[in-house]
């Protein structure tokens, strides 16, 4: 797994969506089950150690795509490795963000063919009982660093990160019940990209 990682140049930039998608689309430009980013974390990496989380969400019920595209232009840095876990999914949103908006689409593209999965190198190196046959990142962790686990969370799984969208979004929704979930979801997806900085030290052998 060290091997497998070596290459992947500094500083790493650790990224993982949340998404929604309408059976019947909500926004002008998008699909059927288009899977639409309304969120992102990344905890850029450097090298000698240091982190910084960096993150971006939208819960106002507009179209979140030209958001989201500035946000990841501004903040994942325009050198170094870009590390997924399941990559082709982050890639396809990248993508679908650099076709619906083309003035951004030269940094969005650059960020995409920096993108990287450690999932296959996690499937190749490791494997615990308790993972029961999944690869969720939500499954593994526990296995790895139990205090990190999924279940102290208000928000738990993809499932609950798009339920909890749609009732942030919702015209009723108190303000201070969209804060919560607000935090709740921003709590949820870092701690998406928090767990694949550890699995990757525990592959590694450099966790503590």
């Amino acid at each position: 797994a060290k091997a497998a990682m070596a290459g992947w140049s500094y500083p790493r930039i650790w990224l993982d969506f949340e998404t929604i998608a309408f059976a019947l689309p909500r926004w002008i430009g998008t699909r059927p089950y288009q899977q639409v980013p309304f969120q992102f974390s990344a905890h850029v990496e450097m090298p000698d150690g240091s982190v910084e989380h960096r993150e971006f969400l939208s819960l106002d019920g507009n179209d979140p795509r030209r958001a989201c595209a500035e946000a990841l232009t501004a903040l994942i840095p325009e050198e170094g490795t870009v590390i997924a876990y399941n990559a082709s999914f982050e890639k396809t949103c990248i993508r679908d963000l650099a076709k619906a908006f083309p003035d951004l689409s030269g940094g969005l593209l650059s960020i995409c063919e920096r993108v990287v999965d450690l999932l296959p190198i996690a499937k190749a190196n490791w494997y615990h009982r308790n993972q029961r046959g999944s690869w969720s990142i939500k499954a593994v962790l526990p296995t790895v660093a139990p205090h990190l686990d999924y279940a102290g969370l208000a928000v738990k799984d993809g499932a609950h990160a798009q339920a909890a969208y749609l009732e942030a979004i919702a015209t009723d929704t108190t303000p201070a019940r969209r804060q919560e979930l607000a935090e709740g979801l921003r709590a949820y997806c870092r701690r998406d990209t928090e767990a694949m900085m550890v699995l990757a030290a525990r592959l590694c052998g450099t966790l503590p």
